[in-house]
């Protein structure tokens, strides 16, 4: 499953909100918990329709895209519009397979998010209430999810196209990641460092484990078929080659954990890292609301600490990857 982050995953650059939707109505989900839904497919339908009765060109249709949609989840700079114009123009042929799906709208998916943000908030127990604006928005069949906050307003993006049992895991890594920010010990800002994306992702992957125990669990965690099996065999060098950057929130290293190729010459190994860090933590009595709680500037000094106590520790005997805790180190 292609997309620019994960199948389950937001894309640490986050996304451009390129159009400011209106409030909709919220609902109560838990006494603590409220959600409120915008659906930006009409617009995209728009779009759509009026590019096909034109027969417009590619150059039309972008015009058309620019003025009757202009939504997309790339980084909010000028690349990011390059790249939506590429993804656009990719997944133009695409769209008529999924159009029955866009055309059903937001409202099949309301109880679902609902369901699944109840979900997520048993696990993490906020104790001030949490309001998250749940937009629902044409991509580009990338299955690429976000989750963005800004100016005290936290708003997750799922995509209307991506198959419903997607859909559905996609929302409940997001809202993590959503009801963290709530939580106010993550501020879900851009700029943030290697070890609080580990932390963060780490967290919304073993989430994802937990609500839905019937899938493999490199469902909750893999972006290509066989990415956590050959991570596993890179484990140490992996922890040793992201250990000096946890502190860091440069760009480039930022892109060289969560894109890559990173030191072993993998994609996202700090995604591996989180999950490995939040399982071990798991397996050790922690709990999710636990490590929820934890403040964004305590962060990479406790993953470090975790990483350190884990490369320092004898070598224990291998046990099977379906464990919680994954952390036996092979030289």
């Amino acid at each position: 499953m292609r997309n620019y982050s994960s199948p389950l995953a937001c894309f640490i650059a986050a996304a451009s909100l390129l159009a400011v939707p209106s409030q909709q109505p919220q609902t109560t989900v838990t006494p603590n918990v409220s959600l409120s839904i915008t659906d930006l497919s009409p617009k995209f339908l728009a779009l759509y329709e009026e590019a096909v009765r034109e027969n417009a060109s590619p150059d039309v249709r972008w015009e058309l895209w620019k003025k009757l949609y202009h939504f997309a989840a790339v980084p909010p700079t000028p690349e990011g519009e390059k790249m939506a114009r590429m993804l656009f123009d990719q997944a133009w042929p695409r769209y008529p397979s999924v159009l029955e799906g866009i055309r059903g709208g937001a409202a099949p998916i309301t109880p679902v998010a609902e369901q699944q943000l109840k979900a997520v908030a048993e696990l993490l127990r906020p104790d001030k209430p949490v309001h998250i604006e749940l937009l629902i928005y044409v991509g580009d069949l990338e299955d690429n999810a976000f989750t963005v906050a800004y100016e005290g307003q936290i708003t997750t993006a799922i995509p209307i196209e991506s198959p419903p049992d997607v859909r559905k895991m996609l929302m409940t890594h997001e809202f993590t990641h959503a009801l963290q920010i709530g939580m106010g010990s993550f501020s879900g800002n851009f700029k943030r460092t290697v070890g609080a994306i580990v932390l963060t992702e780490g967290l919304a992957s073993r989430v994802t484990q937990k609500l839905f125990p019937d899938r493999p669990e490199t469902d909750s965690i893999e972006f290509t078929r066989g990415w956590l099996k050959q991570a596993e065999q890179h484990r140490v060098e992996i922890l040793r080659g992201i250990h000096p950057f946890l502190t860091s929130d440069k760009p480039d290293d930022i892109e060289r954990f969560t894109i890559g190729p990173g030191p072993t010459g993998l994609e996202r190994e700090v995604y591996y890292v989180g999950w490995l860090v939040i399982g071990d933590w798991l397996a050790h009595g922690m709990s999710f609301a636990d490590i929820a709680r934890i403040p964004e500037k305590e962060m990479p000094q406790r993953v470090t600490s975790e990483i350190d106590a884990v490369l320092a520790a004898p070598k224990p005997l291998a046990q099977s990857v379906q464990h919680e805790s994954n952390f036996w180190l092979e030289e």
